[in-house]
């Protein structure tokens, strides 16, 4: 039997009708260990310094989430933040780093196989969406930020964010994208992200098994 996704559900995105959700609970400290950007900038991100690289998802890899969703007892949107860390592990390194998820700060695990498997892993973003904190007005915003609603425009601006990952639907169909401050990143560190992607996200499709107990 899935273990129930949360307690007191505080928070739930628009995207359900869609077959997205996430829910949102409590709030912790987080202690980020990793370091996104490929160079160190001042200042936020303005419109002319935003670049966009679509993720390419085969209809068939959509189709697999929404399989893989329904078998493992949990949502889609959590699914999409494990491929995540993953994707970021393989090609940044590893470590914790805040992830701004429509104005909420969870703390997302970049980790390899080796230090927790999928299961592992799928589990851990569980717990984090679980014990998030809702971003104050002023706060320093997250170097990452992931956004499962929509549909979303691709022309929409950052807000402030140095890299962040938009999920929606389009015709049925997950559509992906990165969205990255261009003086902060080299062109091939995102398009290495946006080709490890699809890959990190069939890793947790295809071995993540069901039943798993949230990571404290």
């Amino acid at each position: 039997m899935v273990a129930p996704l949360f307690q007191d559900r505080v928070y739930v995105d628009d995207f359900t009708a869609s077959g997205f959700e996430l829910v949102i609970g409590h709030a912790h400290d987080i202690a980020t260990s990793l370091t996104l950007a490929d160079y160190d900038v001042d200042g936020a991100p303005t419109g002319s310094d935003l670049r966009r690289v679509p993720v390419p998802l085969p209809a068939v890899l959509s189709a697999e989430l929404d399989g893989a969703a329904a078998h493992l007892g949990v949502l889609d949107g959590k699914i999409l933040l494990a491929a995540l860390g993953r994707t970021v592990a393989r090609t940044i390194g590893s470590g914790v780093v805040a992830v701004d998820v429509d104005s909420h700060i969870i703390a997302l695990d970049c980790v390899m196989p080796s230090e927790l498997d999928a299961t592992q892993l799928l589990a851990h973003v569980c717990s984090a969406l679980a014990g998030s904190t809702v971003r104050q007005p002023g706060q320093t915003l997250a170097e990452l930020a992931f956004r499962c609603a929509g549909p979303v425009s691709a022309g929409e601006p950052l807000e402030g964010h140095l890299l962040e990952l938009r999920a929606y639907r389009s015709n049925g169909v997950v559509q992906l994208d990165l969205w990255f401050d261009a003086r902060r990143f080299d062109a091939y560190t995102v398009e290495e992200l946006a080709e490890q992607f699809p890959q990190a996200l069939i890793e947790i499709t295809s071995e993540a098994i069901p039943g798993f107990t949230e990571a404290a």
